[in-house]
């Protein structure tokens, strides 16, 4: 599974929308889906630790060095 993938994964599993997990991260819409579909590779470390927290997941689990 790719970053993007677990980030699809992690707002889906929170019932959110793209809109509203965009928002609670500080990024756009835009960049969001950009996330997900692997179109940003270097996602910058601080939106790394939002997505997370939002989710209640570890960091590591979003890069892929642990499993949920």
């Amino acid at each position: 599974m790719t970053i993007g993938e677990r980030i699809s994964f992690l707002r889906e599993r929170s019932g959110m929308s793209q809109v509203k997990f965009a928002d609670k991260v500080g990024v756009s819409k835009q960049t969001l889906y950009k996330y997900e579909k692997g179109l940003i590779k270097n996602i910058p470390y601080d939106k790394i630790e939002a997505i997370a927290k939002i989710a209640n997941v570890s960091p590591a689990y979003i890069v892929g060095w642990l499993s949920i």
